[in-house]
């Protein structure tokens, strides 16, 4: 499912705080009960680094959301992303990570 997004919310994205502003917007438009879900987005970017899009890939449990690795890549490229953000949520407030990895753009 395609987020919509304002102009505003197009913005050049130069650090991983300009997306966490951008995704918590998103996050905050959906009633209680879906805030409690474990979502999964992507978030693609033009060469310049402005967002393209997001898309919501998975809506989950409260503790789990699957993702399909494909459909991910196959989504990214239909929609011309240069680079991609992966962006997950955990509503229980507890975030073991078993990948870390972070790429900072600027």
């Amino acid at each position: 499912m395609e987020i919509r997004l304002s102009k505003e919310q197009k913005i050049k994205v130069n650090s991983p705080q300009a997306i966490f502003n951008i995704m918590l917007q998103i996050l905050l438009r959906e009633n209680k009960i879906g805030r409690n879900k474990e979502h999964f987005w992507v978030v693609g970017l033009a060469t310049s680094h402005k967002i393209l899009f997001i898309e919501l890939v998975s809506l989950g449990s409260i503790s789990k959301a699957i993702v399909d690795p494909g459909e991910v890549f196959q989504l990214s490229i239909h929609k011309d992303a240069v680079a991609v953000i992966l962006v997950h949520n955990h509503p229980s407030g507890e975030s073991h990570s078993v990948c870390t990895g972070q790429r900072y753009y600027g």
